[in-house]
């Protein structure tokens, strides 16, 4: 297993493989922004109802092809919960691909709501288990003071893939107002990333912390070694390997099991770790931007009054402001922290989910301008904070044995909000207009609330020392004491191996 698990590119190492990484996981992201957005633009679009014989006035069939994607999202997740510890996070990626790929096709191919549908789920599941292992490799792959820059880089990326997919809409639109490729070509588009994706996973290492888990220490050592441009038998990597063998110990003190997710028995706070993960998703999804992530140009035509021309355009200015504060959060993650981007985040999304809803329920010429730039003011803040710190915070603070399942929750909490909020958006718009809104409204101000009492501060933590920050106070000082001991440490490897390190030697 040794190439494929070190990659078969073995000379990338230091700035090159974080940088390649940083990369492949970008275009799997960048699926990710790209497959929500480009639906939103087209769903009101009448050769895509006509060509699919959907009535333009069932919001509720409108509502459920969006938002059966989200189902599929679920499942994929879901299931990485039982078995994402089992292969290795390339693995997932590269069969997240595949079901992507699939679905892209039945959906770019359909001539009914059947095959919109089937399609819908189908790339759903693989973009469920796409957005479950990816922050988790990049994660794992990072060091301490970069992986919240990098895992927010990633974010970025998917709302570069939001913004590519609504101007891609708008220039189909605009040119090819009346034909089939108007919605068709859109759609298929998604499979360059799959493809571009593919081409990289396998010449990139495995984790190292996946790699330590599953017994494979010489590969895991050399990983580590390229990550840090050292030698595998430097001081460096042998610290790594006795802080995570150490973790690995401390987490499999207690036996986790299902009755474990509402009963805490453990030095380390694994249960609330776990439900942290899926709180701090479920608070991203409650503040509002999937309205207008999926439907940005349904809302300002129903909701602002806007053309179908116009409210295309405003869409995508929309996006450009969204991803412009998404790339503040690669400076901003790692000099303030996550507690405060997301706090800070949640008092100025309120503020503009507010006075949104003040400017629909008014409904004057002005007021409707006020609501047009609450919602690119509300979309920057958003990006700036929210978008990105919960992808950076539910790796982070899940602990390695169990990181699959806490990410498996909190993707969880994200598809199953998504679901409900976009299959019932449009209904929502169409039917109680701006009183819609004030659910946003409310679950922001809570989303503040949240962060202040229930939020720990992980920046600069490698992920072996975030356990320490969640112990119990009669625990603390003594896995304190462990990962920063002397002496021998035992770890049954490939070979039964016994590693003997001096890991004071070196401070990381």
């Amino acid at each position: 297993m040794g190439a494929f698990n070190r990659g078969y590119a073995t000379s990338l190492r230091g700035f090159w493989l974080q940088g390649c990484v940083t990369l492949c996981a970008a275009f799997a992201f960048t699926l990710f922004g790209y497959d929500q957005g480009v639906l939103g633009g087209l769903i009101a679009l009448p050769v895509f109802l006509e060509e699919n014989h959907i009535d333009p006035n069932n919001t509720n069939l409108q509502g459920t092809i969006v938002a059966i994607y989200d189902i599929g999202c679920l499942i994929g997740c879901i299931s990485m919960g039982f078995v994402g510890q089992k292969f290795g996070r390339r693995i997932f990626i590269a069969v997240g691909g595949v079901l992507l790929c699939v679905g892209a096709g039945c959906q770019a191919g359909s001539h009914g709501t059947a095959y919109l549908i089937g399609g819908r789920v189908v790339g759903g599941i693989g973009m469920g288990i796409t957005s479950t292992i990816v922050p988790i490799w990049v994660a794992e792959m990072a060091k301490a003071n970069f992986r919240g820059a990098l895992v927010a880089t990633q974010l970025t990326i998917v709302i570069l893939g939001v913004t590519i997919a609504y101007w891609t809409d708008y220039g189909m639109i605009h040119n090819h107002p009346n034909t089939t490729a108007v919605w068709r070509f859109p759609i298929a588009f998604q499979t360059v990333y799959i493809i571009l994706t593919w081409a990289m996973i396998f010449f990139l290492p495995e984790s190292p912390r996946y790699l330590y888990a599953m017994g494979h220490t010489a590969d895991a050592d050399d990983v580590m070694a390229r990550i840090y441009s050292v030698s595998p038998d430097s001081a460096v990597v042998a610290n790594h390997r006795q802080d995570v063998f150490t973790a690995i110990e401390a987490e499999k003190e207690q036996k986790f099991g299902i009755k474990n997710l509402f009963y805490d028995d453990s030095s380390i706070r694994t249960t609330w770790r776990l439900w942290l993960c899926f709180l701090v998703q479920f608070f991203q999804q409650m503040d509002g931007n999937n309205i207008v992530s999926y439907y940005a140009t349904y809302l300002f035509i129903n909701s602002c009054g806007m053309s179908q021309d116009t409210a295309s355009i405003t869409s995508g200015g929309v996006t450009l402001v969204f991803l412009g504060g998404t790339a503040t959060t690669i400076w901003t993650i790692e000099r303030w922290g996550r507690r405060p981007v997301m706090f800070w985040g949640a008092v100025l999304c309120s503020l503009w989910m507010i006075l949104f809803t003040i400017g629909l329920a008014v409904n004057t010429p002005s007021s409707n301008k006020l609501a047009v730039a609450s919602i690119f003011l509300f979309e920057f803040f958003f990006g700036a904070s929210w978008c990105s710190a919960p992808w950076v915070y539910v790796p982070e603070i899940a602990p390695l044995q169990y990181r699959h399942i806490g990410a498996s929750m909190g993707i969880f909490g994200q598809w199953i909000i998504t679901f409900i909020v976009v299959k019932f958006g449009p209904m929502g718009i169409a039917n109680i207009h701006w009183k819609f809104y004030l659910l946003f409204c409310v679950f922001n101000v809570l989303a503040a609330i949240f962060v202040w009492f229930a939020v720990k501060e992980t920046k600069g933590l490698s992920l072996e020392e975030i356990d320490l920050l969640f112990a119990k106070d009669d625990y603390k000082h003594v896995l304190e004491a462990k990962l920063r001991g002397r002496g021998s440490y035992e770890m049954k490897g490939e070979k039964e191996m016994v590693e003997t390190v001096d890991a004071s030697d070196v401070k990381v």
